[in-house]
């Protein structure tokens, strides 16, 4: 069995500085689960705000109709 496991940190930072200094107690962090854990991994990614996103308006679904057809007896 194979299992796989994730953590996932957000983090908001000022600046650059900042952010390093985030990075760094997380690598921190990060050198204990390695010394269980080996293969763990760790990455960064920069995440930019994006603006909430708006749905569109819902269009009102007419009767469905399908061919008398279907529904005649052989």
């Amino acid at each position: 069995m194979k299992l796989r496991a994730e953590i996932t940190i957000e983090v908001d930072a000022k600046d650059f500085v900042g952010a390093a200094d985030h990075q760094r107690r997380i690598e921190a962090l990060m050198q204990s689960v390695r010394r269980e854990y080996q293969e763990a991994q760790l990455e960064f990614r920069e995440r930019k705000p994006r603006p909430p996103r708006s749905l569109a308006a819902a269009r009102p679904v007419g009767p469905v109709r399908a061919p008398a057809a279907l529904y005649e007896d052989d």
